[in-house]
């Protein structure tokens, strides 16, 4: 698992700045990916919804396939890093404390076997691997104090109320490498053909300026929602829209607040009555000492 040190920065660094052109999943999309991801007994409370949304969060931004395989330091062939150093951050969440806890592991999980399914691995390669991945780390998961929770957490609520920065002991520190060496045993048996499967990781830290929220024109109301804790709200209210029911944040426009970054679910509301609502990808500019993120009324 990525550490916070691990996915703070670089994770932010790699997403683009524009808006994403894809309205967020309705309940019954969501429904639908309930077909290809089993219920298994050993799943904790609210993990299955954590899970579904991870799925759809997965899917809305997948990586490119130039950045899933690269070139072996040996050997002149390509590889797959299970690690994801541009790993989206997962959203501290008080009062969903299923997706607090075990939103990584879902993010993971999805990417994983996204990813190798994308790249033609037959499921016989990889599928019982990521099934015991998932198990040993909600397991993990499940046992982690409150306070290494708050710690793993990335998202910031726009009042600075984060906790504050430091690392700690990962318990599930050497998992990654056994899932590595699993499914390439099965690779090389079942499809010697296709890349190599490893671990190699390296993932750095990052930081970034803070983000200054503006409307155009002026006097637009602003809330934001981390954009997988939206779809598992999604999940479990009829109308994620409602303000007080998915816990959005409102930011005041042309206040400086540290982090968060990351993709969004916005909605902006002029005095006018007008309304805007989508998507929206926030990223650090490392030259600059701030990001100024602007919404509005017409355009984009």
């Amino acid at each position: 698992m990525r550490l916070s040190a691990r996915i703070i920065g670089m994770a932010a660094a790699a997403l683009p700045s524009a808006a994403l052109a894809q309205t967020p999943p309705d309940a019954a999309a969501l429904k639908a990916i309930e077909a290809a991801i089993p219920v298994r007994d050993w799943y904790p409370p609210g993990y299955y919804d954590v899970r579904i949304a991870a799925e759809a969060q997965i899917a809305e931004a997948p990586r490119a396939r130039s950045q899933i395989l690269f070139d072996c330091f040996e050997g002149g062939s390509q590889c797959y890093d299970v690690i994801d150093c541009t790993a989206e951050g997962v959203p501290f969440t008080p009062d969903d404390p299923a997706l607090s806890r075990y939103g990584r592991t879902a993010l993971e999980i999805s990417r994983l076997r996204a990813e190798l399914a994308r790249l033609s691995y037959p499921e016989a390669v990889y599928a019982r691997p990521l099934v015991d991945y998932e198990r040993k780390l909600i397991a993990i998961d499940g046992g982690r104090s409150e306070a290494d929770v708050k710690l793993a957490g990335t998202f910031t609520p726009p009042d600075d109320t984060a906790p504050p920065p430091g690392d700690f002991d990962d318990p599930a520190a050497g998992l990654d490498a056994e899932l590595a060496a699993a499914i390439e045993a099965n690779r090389r048996r079942l499809a010697p053909t296709l890349p190599r499967v490893i671990v190699e990781g390296g993932c750095g830290a990052g930081e970034g300026g803070p983000i200054v929220v503006r409307t155009v024109p002026a006097g637009g109301e602003v809330l934001l929602i981390n954009a997988f804790a939206f779809k598992v709200c999604t999940r479990r209210q009829p109308d994620p829209w409602d303000r007080f029911a998915c816990k959005w944040n409102e930011w005041e426009t042309g206040v400086a607040r540290t982090k968060p970054y990351g993709r969004f679910v916005y909605q902006v509301k002029w005095p006018d009555g007008v309304v805007r609502k989508g998507t929206r990808e926030i990223a650090p500019n490392m030259e600059e000492t701030s990001v100024t993120v602007t919404f509005r009324k017409v355009g984009s």
